[in-house]
């Protein structure tokens, strides 16, 4: 069941503080580790035009509103690969995630996340790292923009448990 396997992949970067410094932080990190693999970024409403248009000469770059899960929202909208990792802007990203991932996938339903801070529940699970897959995503919808954002994710998973969804909470993934 659990053995290797090759996903088209990207990196979905969350930029809420619209930092440019940040971003290239992830966004080279990315290139040196994952040649060729297609990244964007997503900052929040309060972005700046000049902001946009330096974050664009890095990547393809779209404005979320005021809330990360607008920005989540966007960016699996806007979603550079079929399968897609939630990366806050200032992470560097270690080698060989997707591989670490890819192993114990299943299917299209299947929602990973790094453990962090002995967090093994998707409720209480880091953002930063998280990977999923578009068609899924689009199938069970987009997560509230309204609330605490222990409540949306409550929300998203009880509409994902409809449709089949396996959270899988991965060891060892930690993204740096």
């Amino acid at each position: 069941m659990y053995q290797p396997k090759n996903i088209k992949y990207g990196f979905v970067i969350l930029c809420p503080d619209h930092s440019i410094s940040m971003l290239k932080t992830t966004a080279y990190s990315i290139q040196s580790k994952y040649q060729d693999i297609p990244y964007i970024c997503v900052v929040d409403s309060s972005a700046t035009t000049q902001d946009v248009s330096e974050m664009k000469k890095i990547c393809p770059t779209y404005k979320g509103t005021s809330t990360v899960t607008s920005l989540i929202n966007v960016g699996i909208r806007h979603a550079p690969a079929e399968w897609n990792f939630l990366v806050f802007a200032g992470t560097t990203v270690r080698q060989k995630m997707n591989e670490k991932y890819a192993f114990f996938m299943e299917s299209e339903k299947d929602v990973m996340f790094p453990i962090s801070d002995n967090k093994t529940n998707f409720i209480d699970a880091t953002l930063n790292g998280l990977l999923m897959n578009k068609k899924f995503f689009k199938e069970v919808g987009e997560l509230g923009n309204d609330g605490e954002l222990i409540d949306i994710k409550c929300d998203w998973a009880c509409r994902a448990m409809i449709h089949g969804v396996k959270f899988k909470s991965i060891i060892g993934a930690k993204l740096c």
